[in-house]
């Protein structure tokens, strides 16, 4: 029985299309892939690596007084607290305080609708730095802000559990986990850095100038 040249042709097109989609997906899953998701810079996850970037907003007058009490002045109106003081070596550090979150509209230090989404749905801290030098006859500020993100270890809570695992003072090394199988302890949780806010950096330079003005 001869086939009709239209029908073969097809055939063949579709025979030939997919051989092609076999050897594709085949060497899609035959690619391996030889690095991790979660690989980072080891520098990135310490404050000293985004702390030591150049920034790219500062201010100078000519007092030194002037543009430190300025600099404070500015940090109390965002409501952080001071938490360093050294004038010798030009350094004015806020404690870490976290981020505002929606429900706070009082709060002016976030200056986009993605920080306080990601504020909210996570906890997030930020630290201001002032630097301070002197440039000839001025004084030059330089803030930097510090963002860090906390991360909580989790805990295992499904099956049997004694009453001591719900006490502040036990001790987490007697719950097997696949850490401490392997003699490593992490805390409960910590803090780690994930970047500087450069809107927030232009924002503290706009007050401050403002506010020697």
């Amino acid at each position: 029985m001869k086939h009709h040249p239209i029908y073969v042709s097809l055939k063949m097109i579709l025979l030939c299309g997919l051989f092609v989609g076999c050897e594709s997906q085949r060497d899609i899953v035959s690619t391996p892939s030889t690095a991790p998701v979660t690989q980072i810079d080891p520098a990135r996850a310490e404050p000293d690596f985004w702390l030591n970037q150049p920034a790219n907003h500062r201010t100078a007058v000519a007092g030194f007084d002037t543009l430190w009490d300025a600099a404070d002045e500015v940090s109390r109106d965002l409501l952080f607290k001071i938490d360093r003081r050294d004038r010798r070596a030009g350094i004015l550090t806020t404690a870490a305080t976290v981020s505002a979150q929606w429900y706070e509209p009082w709060r002016q230090e976030l200056q986009q609708f993605d920080d306080v989404a990601d504020s909210s749905v996570a906890t997030i801290r930020r630290t201001i730095r002032y630097e301070f030098a002197r440039q000839g006859d001025a004084y030059v500020i330089t803030p930097k802000v510090l963002v860090e993100r906390q991360a909580i270890v989790e805990r295992r809570i499904s099956g049997a559990l004694p009453r001591t695992y719900f006490r502040r003072d036990r001790d987490l090394n007697t719950f097997g986990s696949r850490e401490t199988d392997a003699g490593v302890t992490l805390p409960d949780s910590y803090w780690y850095p994930i970047g500087r806010d450069e809107l927030l950096e232009a924002r503290l330079v706009e007050k401050i100038n403002a506010a020697i003005r």
